[in-house]
């Protein structure tokens, strides 16, 4: 571990800590309270039993409406333990998971949990109460500050340990995501109002459509790894045709990916450039081998060949339905800004956007890379090259969108 990852840990279990050490006088001891403290901690030990593994890094658990309950009818020092101890068994439970790593997942729930609750109470909310709907207002709020705090802290852990930037760690992570909460907040309310009612059994009766929502959790992130599992191999298998250009479609998708973040495309557009720029060499597989590993110039005959790569990748993807909105991306990726490149010879706006960003990304790529004919080029001339064609055979906004990715990864 780095040391800023070592200190920033150290931090958080530290301000959970403290958290604790400062709430503590505000527990409150009802009768049976410890029946319903080992209740509402086997639960909570329940809901982190089966968390679902995200695709990058990290997990989602049913235990954001558990937390919720608990701020709700018995306040923030409660919360904040029973998260805390819930998610330590949890994990001491499922995984062999370095100690370290147990303490923070806890502390940062715990913190989620705890800052919520005192938010809550701070925007009015009343701990314990039976008419919970005359609070309506500081439970929203309560909901969204445990979200932003439990995600923030997400980011930051996985940023320092991965090197990956927050913004990127937002959009393919979290922000996806938020909507699951904002369906879960609701659930944890009613559920709050039921125990309140009837005790016990309202949490019970409740569990069936929180494990309901951990299955459609678990089915989106499965199916999305099975994609792109499937994806990368057929890149695999189009890169292993060529020694020289080995991982040079996954460079190109990470690149396409963080070009999409930084034009602000949608969600759908991001998702679909990352599966579109693996394969957008796909129709190399029918391209000759002594053509594609050629150490000399090509004649016109074979470059003629090699430019069909684009038309036959397209027709290869068109019959897989979902990636039926790669087919102009892949098909026009060799089109040039200035309406001279191929296969059709459009310019400017008419390319699709993913096909420019590509475009930007594939040439990126390439000429950081060796090939058969020319040693790789130096961060300073590949960068030289993409503003003298800018305009020309690359889209303006595109280039400017790598500049700047690039200069705020040197200044990081």
């Amino acid at each position: 571990m780095s040391l800023k990852l070592r200190l920033y840990i150290g931090i958080v279990i530290s301000l959970a800590i403290f958290l604790f050490i400062c709430l503590f006088p505000s527990l409150s001891f009802p009768p049976n309270m410890w029946l319903m403290f080992i209740f509402f901690l086997i639960v909570s030990v329940f809901a982190e039993f089966v968390p679902v593994d995200l695709p990058l890094e990290g997990r989602v658990t049913i235990g954001f409406p558990i937390d919720f309950v608990v701020i709700l009818v018995y306040g923030p020092a409660w919360a904040l333990l029973i998260t805390f101890l819930g998610e330590i068994i949890a994990d001491a439970i499922t995984r062999k998971t370095i100690w370290y790593k147990i303490l923070f997942n806890a502390s940062q729930y715990a913190l989620s949990a705890g800052i919520a609750g005192i938010i809550y109470q701070e925007f009015g909310g009343v701990v314990g109460t039976s008419n919970i709907t005359n609070y309506i207002i500081p439970a929203i709020i309560c909901a969204f500050t445990y979200y932003f705090i439990n995600s923030s802290l997400f980011m930051i852990v996985i940023h320092l340990a991965e090197g990956i930037s927050i913004r990127s760690i937002w959009k393919t992570q979290l922000k996806g995501i938020i909507a699951t909460y904002i369906a879960l907040a609701p659930i944890g309310f009613i559920m709050a109002m039921v125990y309140a009612s009837i005790g016990i059994w309202g949490i019970i009766l409740f569990f069936f459509p929180l494990i309901l929502a951990r299955r459609s959790f678990e089915l989106y992130t499965k199916m999305r790894k099975v994609y792109l599992d499937t994806i990368r191999a057929l890149a695999a298998a189009i890169d292993a045709k060529d020694p020289y250009t080995k991982g040079h479609s996954e460079r190109v998708s990470e690149t396409s990916v963080t070009l999409a973040q930084e034009l602000n495309l949608s969600d759908r557009d991001i998702e679909n450039i990352e599966y579109t720029a693996l394969l957008h060499d796909i129709g190399k597989i029918g391209i000759a081998d002594n053509i594609l590993g050629k150490n000399n110039s090509l004649t016109n005959e074979e470059f003629d060949k090699i430019k069909e790569h684009t038309v036959m990748g397209a027709k290869i993807i068109e019959p897989v339905d979902f990636l039926k909105n790669s087919y102009k991306a892949i098909y026009h990726h060799h089109e040039k800004y200035n309406g001279k490149g191929y296969p059709d010879g459009i310019k400017s706006e008419d390319i699709p956007i993913l096909a420019r960003i590509i475009a930007v990304a594939d040439a990126y790529d390439a000429m950081g890379s060796d090939r058969p004919y020319r040693k790789k080029l130096n961060k300073d001339k590949i960068l030289k090259e993409l503003k003298d064609q800018s305009g020309k055979q690359f889209d303006p906004e595109v280039v400017k969108a790598l500049i700047s990715v690039l200069n705020r990864e040197r200044e990081e």
